[in-house]
Order: structure tokens, then sequence, then C-alpha cells
């Protein structure tokens, strides 16, 4: 029996170490599940910076063995960040942050993201520090830590001292009045986003200038009710000026830090060593002189640090998913951070893909897109998720879009939005460049006419410059003048006009004779740009036609580097030192015909606009009335003025494919923003009040062009124009090597005329692309190319002896040499060459040139 004992205790200790062993095995299971379970989680997540959940000296420790901080940011909030004029990140906020990276020795990795969305992506790992103009709130509290506070801005409310206006306690109490901000300045954006852009002001009611100075000038003489600024700078501007008073201040007062995740405590430790380093040096207040032009007196004294304690974070309400987007690559059209934007064609279609991943832990579906957040949208629309994207998952996504018609720079920025319709993520954007239109090969010198002369005193100048025609008409029953596309102004038969081009403009002067017949001679100005100067955007002076007595309202919007605008009727300065954009009434003494001018320089050069009014004196005069006395008191809401569509037009009306067709247009009244669209895809967005741009269709069909235009009361109107777009001819049997005299040709309205008996006009294409021959009187040659069923014909040389036998040779000569340049299509058969011009007329009928040899 003991023995059967001690072989129970032998197998009972067996049986205990049996399951210590089992508990161990178990143990290092699971530890090595655990450690590949994490493994899996980093590699699904781990494209960011971070992964969520990591303790804050983690989250220091990966910032130092990468050598980079990433910082996300919301580049829509000048000065504290935006992009400048070269498509670069700047502001107060960039460079600070670029300081503090050099201050910790690792170098700074910029994103710009939607604005709401910077906190999930912090939560998410996929930025280290977000800086953005952020207000520290207790909200914002509950999901990220904070830094020392680096800047505290408040604002000030100015009025004249007489005004009625007592106090100002709530921005929306500002609606009604005429508010005047510096252009740039933080109150710039807030009035704009609080005020204008949620209908509660009217955008004419907000005047942006350039310097602060100028709109406190302005205010002493009512042209405003109030001006919002920094506080400091109010309280300088009442000591200086016993008129004017503050009635307002701290409706925007920010103390703003910079975010990192929860408990990140070395990060937040590090980040106030250097800006408590960079305040010390005096850095921060030069970034606020340089950004924000505030002087270190002016700038609002930051509050004491707290003590660092370990208190607890509120806790955050719980959210099921958090959504998150990271731009990878672009899969075409690289941009090279808009270094070195593609080059398109204008008015082409063109698709863009990016690569993303799903940086959140939401899974993507078919309600989630890709949607426009800002800059030009270049017709491009929503992209919606085809399937559905796991968190981590990558996705490539295009967008098409077609490049605009107006030659320049276009950046276009995009975000994912959930199905709430709510942005978060990366904000990703498509960069082009849209190529200029080939220089035009100028049309040969028109023929002196004994009873037309239209002059210019310069046909090449540079944008904002400006040019004098000149006319002096003999025995005419009517003279019109304008630009070409444009409708008709009449004028007297001897006149001038100063017209300040922006782009290569041709001017037109039409001519009604006794006989009923008409004569139109044109005159082209080349226009360089003048690169770096202000771009006038919107320019208007309308109604173009009033009484005496009756007024004009004059509206621009200038942008880019600006130093001064004026605002001008004739020579007399109406507004000096006037706001980038503005509106202005103007009750012009007099009739006859004035032009209003406004005028924009910078360090980079100057330009210039100008529109011309018609003022007529009335019939029967007008009985005078007694001025009613005015009291100082606030300015009422002005009663919303419709947008005016003045003209707008689509010229030849008819072309053939592979030509361009010319478009220009005029709107007024309360006119806002304004788009073309050609056949319902937008090709011109945010264009100016004025201006003309070609477009080539190459396409065969009827082709119609919208003008769209909203006003500053959400009123809009539209206007279309068609172009029928003929199909190129056939061209038949080569051109070149052939030899051809003339038969008929085309006399400009709607005819062809024969040949002068006695006479012969003769075209040999020879296979040198030279095209030669004799034109009646004298001898021509040319360049000439030709693609398929096109033709195209260079500037003439020709002599200049003038014969006289048979009489008008010399008329059907001109009139020649001036339809050969026009020349757009042929079409050719053993015996015939007929040529037609862009808008698919026959101009020129040929027979072969049978060349009989010598004997």
């Amino acid at each position: 029996m003991e023995g059967i004992v001690a072989d129970d205790q032998v197998n009972e200790n067996e049986n205990k170490s049996y399951n210590i062993i089992l508990i161990i095995l178990a143990v290092i299971f699971a530890v090595v599940l655990a450690f590949f379970a994490w493994f899996i989680f980093k590699s699904f997540f781990g494209s960011g910076p971070g992964t969520p959940g990591e303790s804050g000296d983690a989250v220091w420790d990966r910032i130092q063995s990468s050598g980079k901080i990433v910082v996300g940011t919301s580049a829509d909030y000048p000065p504290f960040e935006y992009y400048d004029s070269s498509y670069q990140l700047d502001g107060f906020d960039i460079a600070l942050i670029k300081d503090i990276g050099q201050q910790l020795g690792v170098e700074v990795e910029l994103h710009d993201m939607v604005f709401d969305d910077l906190n999930n992506a912090l939560q998410l790992g996929q930025i280290d520090v977000a800086v953005a103009a952020l207000t520290v709130t207790d909200e914002r509290g509950t999901v990220a830590d904070f830094s020392d506070v680096y800047f505290v801005t408040q604002d000030g409310i100015l009025a004249q001292q007489n005004s009625a206006i007592t106090v100002i306690n709530s921005v929306p109490e500002m609606a009604p009045y005429r508010v005047g901000v510096q252009r740039g300045s933080v109150y710039e954006t807030q009035l704009r986003r609080d005020l204008v852009n949620t209908g509660l002001m009217p955008s004419s009611n907000l005047l942006i200038y350039e310097r602060a100075g100028d709109a406190v000038r302005d205010l002493t003489q009512n042209r405003l009710d109030l001006v919002m600024l920094d506080e400091p700078v109010a309280k300088t501007a009442v000591t200086q000026n016993p008129t004017l008073k503050i009635v307002g201040a701290g409706l925007y007062r920010q103390r703003m830090a910079i975010a990192m995740p929860n408990g990140a405590v070395t990060l937040q430790t590090k980040i106030n060593d250097a800006l408590r380093q960079l305040n010390n040096s005096g850095r921060i207040h030069q970034l606020a002189q340089e950004y924000m032009g505030l002087n270190p007196d002016e700038i609002i004294p930051l509050p004491t640090p707290p003590p660092v304690t370990a208190t607890p974070h509120p806790t955050a309400t719980a959210q099921p998913c958090v959504n998150g987007m990271q731009f990878i690559q672009d899969i075409n059209l690289d941009d090279n951070n808009m270094k070195d934007p593609p080059l398109m064609p204008p008015g082409v279609p063109f698709t863009k893909v990016w690569r993303i991943r799903n940086s959140g832990t939401c899974t993507w579906d078919s309600s989630y897109y890709l949607g426009f957040v800002s800059g030009i949208q270049m017709g491009g629309q929503s992209t919606f998720i085809n399937g559905s994207v796991p968190p981590g998952g990558l996705h490539d996504i295009a967008v098409n879009f077609v490049s605009p018609i107006v030659p320049g720079v276009y950046q276009s920025f995009w975000a994912m939005h959930n199905g709430a319709n709510q942005p978060f993520g990366d904000r990703i954007w498509a960069g082009i460049e849209v190529a200029g239109a080939p220089t035009a090969t100028p049309a040969p010198t028109q023929t002196p006419s004994p009873s037309i002369d239209f002059t210019v005193d310069r046909t090449n100048i540079t944008a904002g410059e400006c040019v004098t025609f000149s006319w002096n008409v003999q025995n005419a029953t009517a003279v019109f003048y304008g630009a070409k596309g444009s409708p008709w102004q009449q004028v007297p038969a001897q006149g001038s006009r100063v017209e300040c081009p922006p782009v290569t403009t041709t001017q037109q002067l039409r001519v009604d004779k006794p006989d009923g017949s008409s004569e139109i001679r044109e005159i082209t100005v080349y226009v360089t740009p003048s690169i770096g100067a202000p771009v006038i955007t919107q320019f208007s002076a309308d109604p173009a036609q009033i009484i005496v007595g009756q007024c004009v309202n004059v509206r621009w919007q200038v942008e880019g580097d600006v130093s001064n605008v004026n605002v001008l009727r004739d020579d007399v300065t109406l507004w000096g030192g006037a706001p980038t954009s503005g509106t202005y009434q103007d009750c012009p003494p007099g009739s006859g015909t004035i032009s209003y001018r406004v005028e924009a320089s910078g360090p980079g050069g100057s330009n210039q606009r100008q529109q011309y009014v018609t003022v007529i004196a009335p019939t029967v005069p007008a009985t005078a009335v007694p001025p009613t006395p005015t009291i100082p008191g606030p300015t009422p809401v002005p009663t919303e003025v419709p947008p005016v569509i003045n003209s707008f037009t689509a010229s030849p009306s008819e072309i053939t494919a592979g030509n361009s067709v010319r478009i220009s247009w005029s709107i007024g009244g309360g006119a806002q923003s304004a788009l073309i669209k050609r056949n319902g895809v937008v090709v011109a967005d945010n264009i100016g009040f004025n201006g003309t741009v070609t477009d080539n269709l190459n396409d065969p069909g009827l082709v119609t062009y919208r003008l769209e235009v909203s006003g500053t009361g959400g009123q809009s109107t539209f206007q279309e124009a068609t172009v029928n777009v003929l199909p190129v001819p056939e061209a038949g049997l080569p051109l070149q090597g052939t030899n051809w005299v003339l038969q008929s040709y085309f006399d400009g309205t709607g005819a062809m005329l024969s040949v002068l008996p006695g006479s012969q006009v003769t075209a040999v294409f020879g296979a040198d692309n030279k095209v030669n021959g004799t034109a009646g009187c004298n001898t021509y040659s040319a360049d000439y190319t030709v693609s398929g069923g096109t033709l195209a014909i260079g500037a003439i040389t020709s002599g200049r002896t003038n014969c006289s036998d048979p009489p008008g040779i010399m008329d059907q000569e001109q009139a020649y040499l001036n339809l050969l340049p026009s020349a757009a299509a042929y079409s050719t058969t053993p015996l015939a060459l007929e040529i037609r011009d862009a808008q698919g007329r026959l101009i020129l009928i040929f027979e072969e040139l049978k060349i009989e040899p010598r004997n």
C-alpha cells in the first residue's frame, strides 16, 4: 500500500508540473499572439507619424528617430497660414513652426488639412502637432493637449465721434454698416466668414484696404461707418484723431497655441521651451510685425504659463469611429508642389488621379466622396467611392476637369467627405498652367482710304499702359466704334478714345456710307503681360448711359501685391488710396462721354482699367429741389441691385473646325461673380466684369456658350451665344507644287466678284512652303502651311508699284492680299481650287494655271 501511495504522490506531482508547463506555454502563446496582433496593427495603420494611443514619450522618441515633426495646418486663414503667390505655404504660424523645428533640430513636414479634422488627425497619429491659429478651448482640450499660448489677438472697432452708433456688442450688429478692414488681416477673414458668407452683410459693405491707415482716413471722410482693426491700433487712432471713438472691442479675442496628442508630455515640454526662447529673443514679435504689421507695443502681452501639473483630461465623447484621409502620391499630372505645374492647352478636358489612404477607423462606403473645397473648380464634379475602402486601405480616385480658356496658373483644392457632407483629412489639389494663345500674325497694313483715317499711337504695349485710337471720317452717314466682338457704340465722325487693354485687343471702326454700304477698319494692339503687377480682376461703371443728374456705380476688385489704388473720372481723382475692393457712386456734372478708370500700383508695376459712360442732356430741364439736410447716422443696408449683363458675344458665329472664336462680355449692376460654360462645362471661372478670351474649337457641331452671373443678394442671370462649327472640307489633291489663276473673290458682303478683264492674279504653291505670284500689279510672297484640309498663310510681302490700267486694279489687288491671310481651309480638284475662311465662307476661287513651255 505504501508503494501504491508513493506512486499516487508521484503522479500528482507530475500532473502539477504538467499544468504549470501548460500555463507557461499559454502565457507565452498569448504574448506572441499579442505581439503579432500589434505588429499587424502597426503595419496596417503605421503609414502616419504615429499610431493611435501612443504614449507621450513615444511621440517625442519617434520624432527624434525620424528626424522630422509632421505638422497639420489649414491654409485658408491669412495672415496666419495661406498659399503665397508662388503657391507655397506661408504665414505667421508657418514661419513660427519652422523656427520651432530649428530649435528642436528636426525637419518640419507640413500637411494642409481640413480645419475641422485637425483634432481627428492628432487622435489617429496622422500628424504630431497642429498649428492653424487654434484657439485654446475646453472642448478642444478633451482631445488634445496645448502648448503655452504664443499669441493673443483682440479687435477694436472705430466709428466717428458724432456717429449715432454708440456700441457694438456682437458681430451681427455690424452687418448694416460699411465696414473697413485691412487686406489679409484676420478681421477680413472673420467678417467675410461670419457676415458676408452667411448672407447677413452684402459684400459691398465690406471694404478691403491695403493699409489700415487708409481705412481710418476714409472713416473720417464719411466713406465708412466702422473700421475693425487690432485694439492697440484703434486706441492709437483715437489718440491721434479726437473725431473718432471706440465702439466695440474683444469680439474676436483669441489665445492661440499649438495642439498635440493627449499625454505627449515630453513633446509639450520641448515645444514650450522653444516658444520661450523665441519669445525671449524677440523672434515672435518680429514675425508679428512681418505678417501682421504690428509693432511690439501693439501686441497684447502673453498670459503667464500655468505650472505643469498632472491634471486629468476631461473625458472625450466616445465616437464609434474616426474619419481620416492621407495623401500618398500623384498618379499623374504631378505639379512638383506647384513649382512646375503641367502645361495644358486652353479649354481641353483632362483627368487628375491621386492615391490616398483611409487613415481613419471608419470604413468608406459609397456615401463617401471627394469634393471641391476651394480654389478654381475647373468644371470638376464630386467623385464618389465605388465599393468600400477599409481602414488602412489604399484607393486611387480621379476627377475630370476642363482647363480654363484664360491663360494662367490654376489650383483646385479637394477633400474627402463623409455621408453627412463633412470634409476630413488632407486637402489635395490639381495644379496646371494654361498656355497662352500663340501670337497672331499681324494682318497686312490696310490700304489708306481718302475718306477714312483710323489710327492708334502704339500697337505694342505692356499691360497697364494705355493707347489712343483716333479717327477722322468724311462722307459718312454714321460712324461706330468698339472692340471686336462687342456691341457697336455710335461716335462722332471725328474723335478719339483712350484704351487700356489688359490683353491683346482689336478695336474696330465701322463707317456707314450714303450708298448703303459699310466699311470696317480694325487695328490690333498687342499686349505683353506685366509680371508681378497688381491684377484688376473686376471693374465696371454702369449703367453705360445716363441722363444728366443720374449717377454711375463704379465697382472694382484688385488682387496681387498692391501698394495703392486710385479711382478716377476722366483726370479727376474721385478716391485716392481706395480699398482694393469697393464701390463708389458718382453723379457726373454736364453731358458727353466720360471715362471712369481704376489705377493699381505695386512693387511689381502698375495696371489700369477704363470704361466709358455716355451722359445725355435732358430734353426738359428738371425743377431744382433744395437739398434735404442730412443727420449723421448709421448707413442702412443698401437695396440689393440685381446683376446685369451688358453684353455677351461669341464671334464669329460660324467657323471651320480647328479655328478659334472670340468671347467677349461686360457685366455690372449688382454682379459679384461670373463664369462661362461651354456646352454645360465651366471653361472660365471667377472672370472679371469685362473681358475677352479666345477658345479653339476642334470638333464639328453646335457649341453653346453660357455666361452665368451671380449677384450680392443671391440673384442671378445668364445669357447664351451659339457657334456653329463646320467640318473641315476634304482637301482633295495635294496643294504643294500646284499653280492657279484667280477667277473670283469675296467682296466682304456675301457676293463673289469676278476678276477684272485685262488683269491676272496668280498663286503658285511651291514645295518649299512658299506661295507667290502676281496680285494684278505687284508680285507677292508669303509662307504657307497645310494639314489635311486646313490652310494657313502668313504675313505677305509685296511690291509698291501703283498701276492704273485697268481701272480699279489696285482695289482688286488690295482686296486679294487682305483675303489671303484669312485662309483657313481649302479643297482642290484637278481643275479648281477653293479657299474658305475660318467662318467657312468661300473667299477665293482659282482655276488651274497652265504654263505653256517656250518654243
